[in-house]
């Protein structure tokens, strides 16, 4: 007898699940590589070599990097065009019926970040395995190794009208300077990068009033996210009651793994800063905030 097929319900799955259901879904792997530079800023390129150096039986590579970001924008991983999205996500065999899996070789928040591009473009059926590529080998699940999954016929991806899922440069300024509390910043940089401490990355410091909540302090010692862990974190904040926060980070990256983070434990968020620390600091004229809260020019 066949065993229906029943989508999760959250945006996380656990590799025991994906074991039992790979058959009826799509594993995209999302892998960046970072690449460190001499000034102390991180750079990026995609993550092919670790993909075809080990990856989930049948994944298919999602180059986050330039396919499915904007790459004529100018900060990286910027949100594509939905022209762009459809046509990335096509060209890995999703249809519009499709429910697509998502993980990296890091610590998941570029994974995050791919399923937050799809829910901002209207499609819910994306979901992030919990642990990423280790969960999996743990849980007993096969690896191949080489090139891309092979014979993948071009999906009919159709993505709608983006959500109200972010927010720009302009906006930010005018929570800032109207000290709006219905809308606080949270920031999901490291520590030592929010206080601007420890790294000659020209992204240190964070935008004035924001809340530090780092993305890798969420995973447990298995590299998973928590829901208790979570919300133990948030309330920490002690923000306003209802509440819509704006998340951001250096780049979007782990300001989308906040988002998948609160939104697996049932936690409202409200929107992305999209261009985050990059793009606040584009006008040197915009206040940094360091060193404890000193406000630099």
């Amino acid at each position: 007898m066949t065993v229906p097929f029943h989508p999760p319900q959250g945006p996380l799955v656990e590799a025991g699940w994906l074991r039992a259901n790979i058959d009826h879904t799509i594993v995209l792997d999302a892998s960046v590589t970072r690449v460190p530079g001499p000034d102390g800023t991180t750079g990026f390129a995609p993550g092919l070599a670790a993909f075809e150096g080990g990856h989930i039986r049948d994944a298919r590579f999602a180059d986050l990097f330039a396919a499915f970001s904007d790459p004529g924008a100018p900060f990286p991983f910027t949100m594509p065009t939905a022209g762009q999205l459809e046509r990335a996500a096509r060209g890995v065999g999703i249809d519009n019926d499709s429910t697509l899996v998502i993980y990296d070789q890091l610590n998941g928040a570029y994974a995050a970040r791919l399923w937050f591009v799809f829910i901002a473009y209207g499609f819910r059926n994306a979901r992030v395995l919990n642990g990423g590529l280790p969960a999996w080998i743990a849980a007993g699940g096969a690896v191949d190794r080489g090139a891309a999954f092979p014979g993948t016929t071009e999906g009919n991806f159709t993505a709608a009208s983006r959500a109200d899922l972010l927010v720009d440069t302009p906006m930010v300024l005018n929570l800032v300077t109207s000290r709006d509390s219905t809308h606080p910043l949270i920031c999901g940089l490291r520590h030592a990068q929010f206080f601007g401490a420890g790294s000659s990355d020209r992204r240190l410091g964070h935008i004035p009033g924001s809340h530090n909540l780092p993305y890798p302090d969420l995973l447990g010692p298995d590299g998973r996210l928590d829901a208790a862990r979570t919300i133990q974190a948030v309330a920490a904040l002690n923000l306003p009651s209802h509440c819509a926060p704006i998340l951001y980070c250096g780049g979007g990256i782990n300001a989308a793994g906040l988002a998948l983070a609160m939104a697996a434990a049932h936690l409202p968020f409200g929107r992305l800063y999209d261009d985050s620390m990059n793009g606040w600091i584009a006008d040197p004229a915009r206040p940094v905030a360091r060193n404890g809260g000193s406000i630099t020019p």
